[in-house]
Order: C-alpha cells, then structure tokens, then sequence
C-alpha cells in the first residue's frame, strides 16, 4: 500500500505548532485545519504526543496532555490577558513567558483553565530580582521552588490545605507545582544537566505547592502578616529544600516542642548553616495548638527559634560558600539572619508532625504576589479573570 503523503497543513498539535497559530480572537473551531465545523476533530495519540515530547526534553519525563488549539484557548481565556501578553522574561535562556506560553505548559501539566491566574502570578513572582532564578535554576543544590497559596481561592479550587496536602491526590496541588516545573524547563531553559545542574536533584522538582490551613492557624495567615488582606488571595514562591519531618508525639509544652522542631532543623550540610537565610516550618495544626496553649504569639515563636537554631561554626563552615565571619556568634552560626526569615504557617492534617523546609541561603528571597486583575484591583475569584 503505498503510504499516504504528509498534508503540509495537517495539525501537529505540538508546542512550535501552536506557538505559529494565527488564529483570530473570535475562532472557535478546534483545529485550525478544518474548514467546516461539522467534521469530526480526532484527538492527537496521547501516548505518541507524550513521547514526541519527552524525546525533545519538553516534559518532567511523565506523560502530558497534548496542548492543542482548543485547550490552549481555554487557558488564555482564564488569564483577563491577550495571549501573546508578556507576563516575564524567565533566565537562563531569558525565555519570553507570554500567556500562551504560560497556557501550554498549564495544559501539559494536567491543569483546570481556572488555575491560570495562579500560575501566571507564581511565574510573576519566580522572575523578581530578589527571588534569583537564575541562580536557582543553575546551582548544583538541589532546591525546588515551592508555591503556597492563601486567601478565598485555597477553597475555591480545592486545593489541599490538610491531610496529605505535600502528596498526592490533589489536582491543584499537584498541577500548578508541575505547571510552573515545565514553565522553567520549556521557556526558561531549566533542563536537567544544561539549564538545570542539580547533582542530585529531588522529587520537590515534580511539583511543591500546598495551601494554608487558615481555619486551623491559631495566628495570623502568612499573607496577611506579609500585609495583604484577610480577604485578599495571594501566592508566595520560596526557594526550598524538600520538606524533612519533624515527628514529635511527647512534647506537652510550647517550649519542648519547638526545641524538637530545632534541633532537628538546626544541621551541618543545608545551606542555612554557612550561609543563613530563610526558611520554611509547616505546623501541623496539632503541634500549633500545643504551642498556642501555652500563649506564643507567632512573633514569640519566630524569636525563639532565630536565637537557638545554630550550628557549631566547625560544622557550619563545610558547605559551598565560604562563611562569612560576621554571621559567627559565639562560636555558633544561626541557620536564619533574623526572626523575619522564619516562615511559620499551619497546615496538614491530624497527628503530631510538622515539616521544616531549609531555604537557600542568601541566594533567595521569597516573593508574595497579590492575585489581581489587569487593572491592578485584587481578585474575588477566578472566575474574575474569564474574559468576556
């Protein structure tokens, strides 16, 4: 049988496919190729579109939704922008991160429409100078960036604020975390061993996004001690190790527990020990309420910990960097330069656990993005950003 000729204009479906559409605002039809539509749209072979993909190092290795012109679409239509609207400019490669860019990755990760303007805003916040993505990207440490959401839009799309909510099961927590992944690896540049030159790396890479448990806090929300709103929906972008347990069942006063959460955090090898910066503890709402029992204010907590999470200057003085004399105290180095780079928040379900994420040293600085609308007001919803 003689092989049928490939159509110059048959629909490939793939990334660069999508990227040369010129489809008019007001089309609708779900293949630019056909003319009439009536005819029947055939789904592209997802395993054969997954493998296309991965072979041009354009996945995380798991398989992926084909991004085609309708779903795209629907993506951008989420976004309140244009699609060719620049929202950043992601290095190493300095890839343009424009809203259908942002909208194609959205799809191949497994994302809902409605997570577009969380993603967009995650991928705002990861290009501001002071977070230093280009040194997050290209240093051998294996750090992830992670996403955590607050406000009206944690419940609003179902993302997991308790039980599991660092593991699987989730379509948000699971989805927005790789969304952004792909994001680094298809437009900044982030491939494993070129832009990305992790030596080990870690599974956070996957995806790293959860939301605070609000209800279950005893203090003030992470966004609104950053200065937002009750009301106000944020997200904030931290550059982290993998969450490492904290597992104590015994501990009956505020005191106790936190010198367990301490001595567990306070370690030769991460990079807060010779390079002091921020870092994240997840409270499970158990280990928060025996604290609040005992009337630490958040503050309190935050103080405790900066005064006597320290390493020995012996142990410190190992990692990549050379130690800077001037964070020595005592013949000790604190893991934090002050009680502002200790991001305390509650999540998680029932037990007594909490998890500690070190941070990258000086290397980076969280970032907290309000979620708005072109126009700069805050949003109420995602449905906020649908464009009409």
């Amino acid at each position: 049988m003689k092989k049928p000729e490939t159509n110059k204009d048959t629909c490939g479906c793939s990334i660069e496919d999508l990227l040369n559409e010129n489809i008019e605002k007001e089309e609708k039809r779900l293949c630019e190729v056909s003319k009439n539509d009536i005819e029947v749209f055939i789904e592209p072979d997802a395993e054969k579109i997954s493998y296309e993909f991965y072979m041009k190092k354009q996945t995380d290795g798991l398989p992926v939704i084909p991004p085609t012109g309708e779903r795209v679409r629907k993506f951008i239509e989420f976004s309140g922008l244009e699609k060719d609207d620049l929202i950043a400019v992601l290095p190493p490669r300095s890839g343009k991160a424009t809203v259908e860019k942002i909208a194609i990755n959205s799809v191949m990760a497994g994302c809902i429409p409605q997570f577009m303007p969380l993603i967009q805003h995650s991928i705002k916040a990861i290009s501001k100078e002071k977070f230093n993505l280009p040194g997050v990207n290209a240093t051998t440490h294996p750090v992830a960036i992670c996403t955590i959401l607050n406000g009206p839009v944690t419940n609003e799309i179902g993302i997991n604020t308790g039980t599991g909510c660092l593991g699987p099961g989730n379509i948000a927590n699971s989805t927005i975390g790789r969304a952004i992944r792909l994001c680094l690896m298809n437009i900044s540049g982030a491939i494993p061993g070129i832009g990305d030159h992790a030596t080990l790396a870690s599974p956070s890479k996957y995806s790293f996004c959860f939301g605070e448990a609000e209800k279950e806090t005893p203090w003030e929300p992470l966004h609104v001690e950053r200065g937002f709103n009750l009301n106000d929906s944020t997200v904030t972008l931290m550059a982290l190790d993998s969450p490492h347990n904290v597992n104590d069942h015994r501990s009956k006063t505020a005191e106790d527990l936190l010198d367990t959460i301490i001595h567990t955090a306070s370690v030769a090898g991460c990079n807060n020990s010779h390079v002091p910066g921020e870092m994240l503890i997840i409270m499970g709402p158990e280990h928060a309420k025996t604290i609040a029992d005992d009337e630490w204010s958040k503050e309190y907590v935050k103080e405790y910990f900066h005064k006597n999470a320290v390493v020995p200057v012996e142990l410190g003085d190992r990692g990549g960097r050379k130690l800077d004399k001037k964070w020595i105290r005592d013949g000790e180095i604190p893991i934090t330069r002050n009680p502002a780079d200790v991001t305390l928040m509650v999540a998680g379900g029932p037990g007594r656990h909490t998890m500690i994420c070190h941070g990258f040293g000086t290397s980076s600085e969280s970032v907290t993005e309000l979620i708005k609308l072109a126009d700069g007001s805050a949003a109420s919803s995602v449905l906020d950003f649908k464009n009409k």
